[in-house]
């Protein structure tokens, strides 16, 4: 497995991790709510593997984007 790859399998798993903790999620219509804080930290670990020279892979970048997404939905609901 080559670094960068055992780097996004890491970050991925850390996320899931905190998930799976009830860290700041909030259950609406079924779904998780995601937190503000869980958004800018995704985002600050984006920018530090970039800061590095290291280019997150595009499944990463989706995914970040949806948490944003997940986030500014739940916020325009209040659930945040």
């Amino acid at each position: 497995m080559k670094t960068g790859e055992w780097l996004t399998v890491a970050i991925l798993e850390k996320i899931r991790q905190d998930r799976n903790t009830g860290k700041a999620l909030v259950a609406t219509n079924g779904k998780p709510a995601v937190s503000a804080e869980d958004a800018s930290a995704v985002l600050a670990l984006l920018e530090r593997l970039q800061g590095m020279g290291i280019e997150p892979p595009d499944r990463m970048k989706k995914q970040a984007t949806t948490l944003v997404r997940k986030c500014m939905t739940s916020a325009k609901r209040g659930n945040v």
